[in-house]
């Protein structure tokens, strides 16, 4: 939680599907992990791009990513990430997707209809107590139930290590713009 500190903490763009053509990697780690979580929360909705479907009737914008999905998956993947693990959550953004990725997978005695389920076991009881202060969490669980509503189960991979959700880009309308 210092304004000085070992966590790395990463947003990554690709230029294709794979991890194979990096065009950008950005820093917002070694800071307070407030700060780095809202550097990040701006990254992304920076890049969040609108598309645009100008209809006889009206105009319909549609952006790549529910917002209040993703916000939820950053704030969850850096208050649930696993540090003893020297692991720091990774953002990653593809041309056709976003993964949000942490570190120690589902937390131990959690199964996976528990986690859809919005039942919540802290890893990091102190920051989810600082992050519930900064009125950046509630600390109910409802923050897996709020991506439901946009997102389906398939979109969450669970390992023993690690805990990806993968957002697909919506599908473009029209034009993307800027």
């Amino acid at each position: 939680m210092s304004d000085e500190n070992g966590i790395s903490i990463k947003v990554a763009k690709y230029s294709g599907t794979d991890r194979v053509n990096l065009i950008e990697n950005n820093e917002y780690g070694y800071c307070s992990i407030i700060k780095a979580t809202k550097q990040i929360l701006d990254k992304l909705e920076l890049e969040n791009k609108t598309s645009t479907q100008i209809t006889s009737k009206e105009r319909i914008e549609t952006k790549l990513w529910d917002a209040v999905a993703v916000r939820e998956a950053v704030v969850n993947a850096i208050v649930h990430n696993d540090y003893t693990r020297e692991a720091s959550p990774k953002f990653e953004i593809f041309s056709d997707r976003l993964e949000i990725i942490s570190a120690g997978g589902l937390p131990e005695g959690m199964n996976e209809n528990e986690f859809f389920e919005g039942f919540s076991i802290p890893r990091n009881k102190e920051i989810m107590r600082i992050f519930k202060d900064l009125d950046m969490v509630e600390y109910l669980g409802s923050g897996v139930p709020r991506i439901l509503r946009t997102y389906s189960k398939e979109n969450f991979k669970f390992s023993q290590n690690f805990l990806r959700m993968v957002f697909p880009n919506s599908e473009p309308l029209y034009e993307i713009v800027q």
